[in-house]
């Protein structure tokens, strides 16, 4: 059997034949041999439906951003990228250092960027999904022996088409039906979804156009039905015989007191005020205004709960849900960013150093400023401080649903005389205040104490008491045998112990700031 491999169901090919590797570099799939292509002179048609329908260019588009809800939301997309941290770094293959050329390279270009807005430009670039596409101009300039980025500028989408080859163009005024060819190294463009068949993009604007002009007329008529039915009916009676012309008198002054709320009714005459019964019919105008709402969050952010929450609700659940869908949009649109700046980087390396890697670009998080307040509430909850809930919802932006606050866990009474004395509590105050050294002293001037001392100090304190509790008959008995007790309890040698301890814990503390004015 021949050697080779079969292509599809009902084809051989043998490794015996030959490549027609002239076939290979030919295009057979072509507008030009398409059937459907009728052929054209100029540049491309925007095949996008909505603009299309309208008869206009993608300027109509930019009027759309006036709408408020629509405003939001973009911003609440593109907030998400804008506030993370970005650098350019030599390339580099896996585990192996950047050459020192990369480096170099790498170093240079940041250099340059230096005196560009990038966050402008990267704001330009997260406008692609909207237009379809972002044209950034590189301006460069000589100097340091090498071509340097003096700037880089977003132009108006409305500037550049795209001929029959799928090639960028300039619509100037000396050749706006063809366009001006754009020479290599002089402008990036950053495109949303483009294809072949729509190289100009997907335009998310566009999709949002009918849902702001139904948006704007429910808001047109709602304001007419506020007006009609917001304010009570006036209706005025004459009596028999009056004039035409003091009737149309009466009319002009009831119109005047719908303003004024005061009115000058002839003799005989009467006015009425009806309340109206049409209220029922600003959910219809409301409801319309929050479908359209609706729409354009799912068009810019692929969900609705992250924008609004309706009368409806949504469980917590599918709040996280669609949270994560915003962030799928906005990972997109880091690729998208990382896409036109490492392009960037590539136009840089082949001017001024071909054949060598050129840097890539890399997003990275923003160092958290909660971390330190994480920290200083761990130690203030250790210190016995208490936070409330909504200082919680306040300084980490949770929600009721994130958290609960649980109760610390109640500590142990010490109730025997040993454990107390092993760990009393002004030992961690003096320890906290004077130091280790400081604390060292104290705990031997405690230690000069016995515990054969300290026990011969409270043997005959307790004794009484001790009696008092073995001769008891009932616990009430004990109660009131303890109530009496004070004459037979002697304490008067500890308190002189107590009295000394006291006075010499005072003076150590003295001499010790006196030593040390600044502790």
């Amino acid at each position: 059997m021949t050697d080779g491999i079969w292509t599809g169901p009902n084809q051989f090919q043998s490794f015996g034949e030959t490549v027609d590797r002239a076939a290979l570099s030919e295009e057979i799939a072509s507008r030009s041999a398409a059937w459907d292509w009728s052929g054209l002179l100029g540049l491309l048609p925007d095949p996008d439906p909505v603009l299309q329908s309208l008869g206009d260019g993608v300027e109509v588009l930019e009027r759309l951003t006036a709408d408020g809800h629509l405003c939001s939301v973009i911003q609440t997309r593109q907030l998400g990228t804008l506030k993370k941290e970005f650098a350019f770094q030599p390339y580099s293959l896996m585990g192996e250092k950047p050459s020192p050329a990369a480096v170099k390279l790498s170093n240079q270009l940041a250099e340059d960027l230096e005196r560009v807005d990038l966050y402008s430009l990267v704001s330009g670039i997260l406008d692609a999904p909207l237009y379809g596409l972002t044209p950034i101009e590189i301006k460069w300039q000589p100097g340091k022996g090498r071509a340097q980025i003096k700037d880089l500028e977003v132009k108006p989408a409305r500037w550049f088409g795209f001929n029959e080859e799928n090639e960028s163009r300039f619509i100037s005024t000396n050749n706006p039906w063809d366009g001006e060819e754009l020479p290599f190294g002089k402008f990036v463009f950053a495109r949303h979804f483009p294809t072949y068949d729509n190289p100009y993009g997907l335009r998310l604007l566009s999709r949002c156009f009918w849902p702001t002009v139904f948006k704007k007329g429910g808001y047109k008529f709602w304001v007419t039905l506020a007006e009609k039915y917001g304010m009570p009916f006036l209706v005025g009676q004459y009596a028999k015989g009056t004039s035409p012309l003091e009737q149309q008198t009466m009319l002009s002054n009831l119109g005047k007191m719908v303003r004024d709320a005061v009115a000058v009714i002839p003799q005989g005459g009467s006015v009425e005020i009806l309340e109206s019964k049409g209220s029922g019919k600003v959910e219809i105008h409301a409801g319309l205004i929050n479908e359209m709402n609706g729409e354009m969050s799912k068009v810019i952010m692929g969900q609705t709960l992250t924008a609004d929450v309706s009368d409806k609700g949504g469980s917590y659940a599918a709040g996280k849900v669609h949270e994560g869908v915003l962030g799928d949009y906005r990972a997109a649109d880091q690729k998208l960013v990382k896409t036109a700046m490492e392009e960037i980087a590539w136009i840089y390396g082949q001017v001024n150093a071909p054949g060598v890697p050129t840097p890539k670009f890399t997003w990275h998080e923003e160092d958290d400023p909660k971390i330190e307040f994480s920290e200083r509430d761990k130690n203030l909850n250790e210190g016995g401080v208490r936070l409330t809930k909504s200082y919680y919802k306040r300084t980490y932006n949770l929600q009721d649903g994130d958290f609960e606050l649980s109760t610390p866990p109640r500590q142990p009474e010490e109730t025997e005389f040993a454990e107390a004395a092993a760990k009393p509590e002004t030992t961690d105050l003096i320890a906290a205040r004077l130091g280790l050294e400081q604390q060292a002293a104290v705990d031997a001037a405690a230690d000069a104490y016995s515990n054969e001392e300290l026990q011969q100090q409270i043997e005959p304190i307790l004794q009484p008491i001790i009696d008092l509790l073995n001769q008891g008959e009932s616990y009430e008995a004990i109660l009131e045998s303890l109530s009496n007790a004070d004459p037979l309890l002697d304490t008067k040698q500890l308190e002189d112990l107590l009295t000394r301890a006291i006075f010499a814990a005072e003076m150590f503390a003295r001499l010790t700031a006196q030593e040390n004015p600044d502790a």
